[in-house]
């Protein structure tokens, strides 16, 4: 009786093992199904919103201004976009050296705008020291807001928008916060103005403003080095999303300048050849039956300069989905026109191959020439040749594929 009650016991083991494994394996294809819808969806709606010719004829109503705090108004047809904001919680990666940024903005008819960006930014460099910049009064600075906020951080001033209130411990005359002031670290002490009035940090277009009292700050290290104020000229490529309030969205690509960036000179006047090497960023989707993949994507970016004949070709390749995979792409950018001062357009007789076209190849197989690109090369080096290029393109791929993207790219030494 004991072996039969074990043997009982086994056989009913093996058999809740089985029904919780199908009931495992039929939550797992559950949630592959929806995952599969979801994306579904997705691919449907990016499709639609990349349109036929996202920079192509309809390139005039998708524009971007970029503001000398390098913040981005969007142009979407009859829709102009409010000035965009920081998203300084977003952690979006360098691509190539170039950092990577996010910013947002939400109408008041509602809706959203989401920009990736990435930019050029040169790196700080060291000044000379905090007692020797600034004048110090018992050690420390009065600080003047009003300007110079790019110059004011903390890790207590974390707002994204908006500002944010500082209270008086108990039985304390100022409020204390540690944080750094052109680079170099120290102490924050606010007096508020009255009983009733809180010190607060203020989100500006760079850095913030301090209000509610009388603000001090005491660097840790009086000789200190200062660092200069963050690069206020560069160039910029990216992506955005519109999504309107009615569910309908719209994605383009853009390149830009914050600031004045020095323009190309000459270009016809040189001879031989640049290699430039960069980023590339954007949207795709693809639908091809049961197939469906859409997202946002990086790339390598690769651009050939012929200055004996003033054209330009370029490949972007190495692409790598949202979802952190490899993609088996590229995209030809076909042989284009490269005037004197440094625009990639068609104008050259000599470089009239496929009128700006790409040809987008994925798993080996390439579809027909289509779509566009265009860009703009900046900033001579000492030999005359630009350093730096940035640019626009969108692909096809059939009746089963999009994708719009940006570019940006330095000069390979």
């Amino acid at each position: 009786n004991g072996s039969l009650a074990a043997v009982e016991e086994a056989t009913t083991t093996r058999e809740d093992a089985k029904a919780k494994a199908n009931s495992l394996d039929m939550k797992i294809a559950a949630d592959a199904a929806a995952a599969d819808k979801a994306m579904m969806a997705m691919a449907a709606k990016l499709y639609d919103a990349l349109g036929e010719m996202p920079l192509g004829t309809s390139a005039a109503a998708r524009t971007v201004a970029t503001s000398t705090a390098g913040l981005l108004t969007i142009t979407n047809g009859t829709d102009t976009s409010p000035e965009l904001t920081e998203d300084k919680m977003a952690m979006v990666a360098p691509l190539h050296g170039w950092v990577g940024s996010k910013q947002t903005a939400a109408p008041t008819g509602g809706g959203t705008y989401t920009a990736q960006i990435y930019s050029n930014v040169g790196d700080p460099t060291p000044g000379n020291p905090f007692d020797e910049v600034h004048t110090l009064t018992s050690g420390a600075l009065t600080v003047d807001s009003s300007s110079n906020t790019d110059r004011i951080a903390s890790p207590q001033f974390d707002q994204t928008a908006g500002t944010k209130e500082f209270e008086l411990l108990t039985n304390t005359v100022s409020v204390m916060i540690s944080g750094s002031y052109h680079g170099v670290s120290g102490t924050y002490s606010c007096t508020p103005t009255d009983a009733n009035t809180n010190c607060s940090s203020t989100v500006a277009s760079e850095g913030f403003t301090l209000a509610g009292g009388t603000w001090t700050f005491k660097p840790g290290d009086p000789k200190a080095l200062v660092t200069s104020t963050p690069d206020a000229v560069y160039a910029t490529y990216g992506w955005w999303l519109h999504e309107a309030a009615d569910g309908t969205a719209t994605v383009s690509a853009f390149a830009s300048t914050r600031g004045t960036v020095t323009a190309a000179t000459g270009i016809t006047a040189l001879q031989g050849s640049a290699t430039y090497k960069g980023g590339a960023a954007g949207k795709y989707t693809v639908r091809a039956g049961a197939v469906n993949d859409a997202g946002h994507f990086t790339a390598d970016a690769e651009l050939m300069a012929n200055f004996s004949d003033n054209s330009v070709t370029g490949t972007i390749d190495n692409f790598m989905g949202s979802d952190g995979m490899a993609r088996d792409w590229s995209v030809a950018l076909k042989k284009s026109g490269l005037s004197d001062g440094g625009v990639i357009d068609n104008s050259s007789s000599t470089a009239s191959d496929g009128n700006q076209e790409t040809t987008w190849t994925m798993g080996g197989t390439a579809a027909s020439a289509a779509g566009s690109w265009s860009g703009t090369l900046y900033d001579n080096n000492d030999g005359g040749v630009p350093k730096v290029g940035t640019g626009t393109f969108h692909s096809t791929y059939g009746n089963i594929g999009r994708m719009v993207g940006a570019f940006g790219v330095n000069l390979e030494n």
